[in-house]
C-alpha cells in the first residue's frame, strides 16, 4: 500500500512467501493478511502499532503477475539461478495469487545421465618414462684351468681302464686276483677324475658280459685269467 500526505509513517508495499495451504486457508476464512503481518511484526519488533484508518476512495493498482519475473517498463533484472525448493514469491494482496502458484511451471531439473554398467573412466597414461642408463655388465667369471671330474658312464671308464692299464693274454699265467684287478681301477678312477666311481659287483658283471674275461680261484682267492696288470 503507498503512503499518504501527512502520515508520519508511510506505509510500503512488499512482498512475502506464504505457504500454500495456509493462504488458501486465509483467504477461505477471509482473514485480512495485511493485517495480520502489521500486527506480528510490530510485537515482534517492540513498535507501538494502531490499526490504518479507511483506505481512500482511489481504485488499487493492479496485480500484475508477470512471466520469468518481468514487470512492463521496467528492464528485466540479470537472471539468477534459483535454489531447488524455495517457495514462490507471491502477493500477499491478490485474491488469485494461490491458484497463480499453482499454475506456475516448476523448473525442470537437469537429468545426471547414469553410468553404464562395467564402464569405467580411462584415465590417462602417465608419459613413459625413459630407460635407466644400464651399467656396464659383470664380467663373467674365466674358466677354471682345473679340470672338472668327468661324468662318463660306467661302461665307458671301466673300457678306457681295461685299454690303458691292462694287458690281455691267451695264457693262464697271466692272471691278477679279482680284489687287486678293483684297486687298481679305483686308483685310475681318481686320476682320471671320474666320479662317481663305479661299484665293485657293477665291475664284475661288465668284465664277465662285454670282456669276456675268465674267473678262477688261485691260491685260494677269487682271480682273473687272461689279463694282468700294467
Amino acid at each position: 500500500m503507498t503512503g499518504t500526505k501527512g502520515e508520519d509513517n508511510p506505509w510500503s508495499r512488499t512482498s512475502i512467501a506464504i505457504r500454500q495451504d495456509i493462504l488458501k486457508q486465509a483467504l477461505v476464512s477471509g482473514l485480512d493478511i495485511n493485517e495480520i503481518c502489521n500486527q506480528a511484526l510490530a510485537r515482534a519488533t517492540g513498535i507501538p502499532y494502531a490499526p490504518p484508518g479507511p483506505e481512500p476512495d482511489n481504485p488499487p493498482l493492479p496485480v500484475i503477475i508477470a512471466k520469468n519475473g518481468t514487470v512492463p517498463g521496467i528492464p528485466p533484472a540479470v537472471p539468477t539461478t534459483s535454489s531447488p525448493g524455495v517457495h514462490p514469491v507471491i502477493n500477499a494482496d491478490d485474491p488469485r495469487a494461490a491458484s497463480a502458484v499453482k499454475q506456475a511451471p516448476r523448473p525442470a531439473r537437469k537429468k545426471v545421465p547414469a553410468a553404464l554398467p562395467g564402464r569405467v573412466a580411462v584415465q590417462e597414461k602417465a608419459p613413459a618414462t625413459p630407460p635407466a642408463p644400464v651399467a656396464n655388465p659383470p664380467e663373467k667369471p674365466k674358466a677354471s684351468s682345473q679340470k672338472k671330474p668327468s661324468k662318463a658312464g660306467k661302461g665307458q671308464a671301466i673300457k678306457r681302464f681295461i685299454a690303458e692299464a691292462t694287458a690281455r693274454g691267451d695264457s693262464d699265467d697271466g692272471h691278477v686276483t679279482k680284489e687287486a684287478l678293483y684297486e687298481a681301477f679305483t686308483r685310475w678312477c681318481r686320476e682320471h677324475r671320474v666320479s662317481p666311481v663305479p661299484e665293485k659287483k657293477a665291475v664284475t658283471v661288465a668284465l664277465k658280459n662285454q670282456f669276456a674275461l675268465k674267473e678262477k680261484t688261485i691260491e685260494g682267492e677269487p682271480a682273473w685269467v687272461n689279463i694282468r696288470l700294467r
